[in-house]
């Protein structure tokens, strides 16, 4: 496929002439004040797709998204300690894990928030992993960055050429799946705790989110999930009963920072209507990527429609659990593969065979083999296809991730991250790549 095809010509003439004027500098600079973030580095200029790009886009997130949320009941007949044994995950895990999947509420809530992360190649979106979490990267991106593009001197230069932009309304529609998931509680505001779980992400930039919530009328309070109050009565922070917890932290930090126990104590609150707890562990088994596994597993492909299997080998690149059954594969196939953690998330702790000798890549998949807290999954290397964005360095290729996010079943919008051409490095912002928002243009009537 041509990259560049999926810009939209008529934005990149647009910009041409907009960066040979002198508003281009001070746009610049304010763009990045109004979204600046510490390390994070916003996209300037924002670049913008063809309805079609957004579209095909849009469509692979949705159908990945709706693929796996049936995994428990399709595959396993809901069996979900068959699931869970199948993925790997220690038996403690695995029992928190079951346990909030049992409580139907939690379930409704464990899927309601999910973003697949596409890397665009030559041959089209290629999925890495599908995330699916409270905390997901780019819901304090997408709003922010779109209504600074909005405000823009750039933005002002395409309306006078009949260009509006365009892109959900992702606080918007993530509002509404919210109000889904709580209950009423009479008259009032809701009274929302935003929980963290590491003492060291208090402050992590999510002030955007905190707004969002008070947008609609709800009272937010920020903490670490330790130091709220648990009792027979409920939930409360410094004195003040709370009505749905949120949780701000990821399954890594769960394991790390808080205490089962607590988790538990949580779940059953929300059981009792007590509290709602949005964010507990029942979404840690669908965010495995160990479930990736599953699409080319020839016990379970069968169960796929044509449709289906004609969605996974387009899309999904394969992908086996790191197994002693599967170890002589990952030797002979080094320089094909990369090894990653299952649960981990943000490029963390990813592998390129490539870039490590034989017997160093022999002791990685062993080391990581008889690692008793984490599993691993081997998946086929994707070669991401490279561009050069309008207002980048003319010398600097850049390669690109897609991640729609699906909120309730529904289409929120799509992150946009990119990063200069780099074998053995994945496009991940805490590894350097710029952040954005996928954005389209409207013709206008004139």
């Amino acid at each position: 496929m041509n990259v560049r095809s999926w810009l939209d010509a008529r934005a990149v003439a647009a910009w041409e002439d907009f960066a040979r004027g002198p508003e281009a500098g001070p746009d610049r600079e304010r763009f990045g004040k109004a979204l600046q973030r510490p390390d994070w580095q916003s996209a300037y200029p924002p670049q913008v797709f063809t309805a079609e790009a957004a579209a095909e886009t849009a469509t692979a997130g949705l159908r990945l998204a709706e693929l796996i949320s049936g995994f428990p009941r399709r595959v396993f007949g809901d069996d979900l300690e068959a699931w869970a044994a199948y993925l790997g995950v220690p038996a403690e895990d695995a029992a928190l894990m079951t346990d909030a999947l049992r409580r139907p509420r939690l379930r409704r809530v464990a899927t309601a928030f999910m973003r697949p992360d596409l890397v665009l190649t030559d041959d089209g979106l290629k999925l890495v992993e599908l995330n699916v979490a409270t905390s997901l990267g780019g819901l304090s991106t997408l709003a922010p960055y779109t209504a600074a593009t909005r405000a823009s001197a750039y933005a002002a230069f395409l309306a006078e050429r009949g260009l509006t932009l365009d892109a959900p309304d992702t606080a918007k529609i993530w509002l509404e799946v919210f109000a889904g998931l709580v209950r009423a509680r009479g008259a009032g505001p809701l009274r929302v705790f935003e929980a963290t779980a590491d003492p060291a992400d208090l402050d992590g930039g999510r002030r955007f989110f905190v707004d969002m919530l008070r947008s609609a009328g709800h009272h937010v309070h920020s903490g670490l999930v330790a130091d709220l109050q648990l009792d027979d009565t409920g939930v409360t922070f410094e004195g003040e009963p709370i009505d749905a917890v949120f949780t701000a932290y990821t399954w890594h930090e769960t394991k790390a920072f808080v205490p089962p126990a607590l988790t538990r104590r949580l779940m059953e609150l929300d059981s009792a209507g007590l509290v709602d707890f949005i964010g507990s562990p029942a979404a840690a088994l669908y965010d495995n990527k160990g479930n990736l596994a599953l699409l080319h597993d020839p016990e379970f492909t069968g169960l796929l429609t044509a449709e289906e299997r004609a969605l996974v080998t387009r899309c999904v690149p394969t992908t086996v659990r790191l197994r002693p059954d599967t170890l002589d594969r990952a030797l002979t196939d080094r320089d094909r593969l990369i090894c990653k953690p299952a649960s981990a998330y943000g490029g963390k702790n990813v592998a390129f065979g490539s870039a490590l000798n034989e017997r160093d890549w022999r002791t990685l998949l062993e080391t990581r083999l008889a690692d008793a807290d984490e599993r691993y999954i081997l998946q086929a290397r994707q070669r991401p296809a490279t561009v050069r964005l309008p207002g980048t360095p003319s010398a600097t290729e850049r390669e690109l991730v897609l991640a729609p996010l699906v909120f309730g079943g529904t289409h929120a919008g799509v992150f946009l991250r990119h990063a200069p051409a780099r074998p053995q490095s994945t496009i991940n912002a805490s590894s350097g790549a710029e952040v954005a928002a996928l954005l389209t243009v409207r013709q206008e009537e004139r």
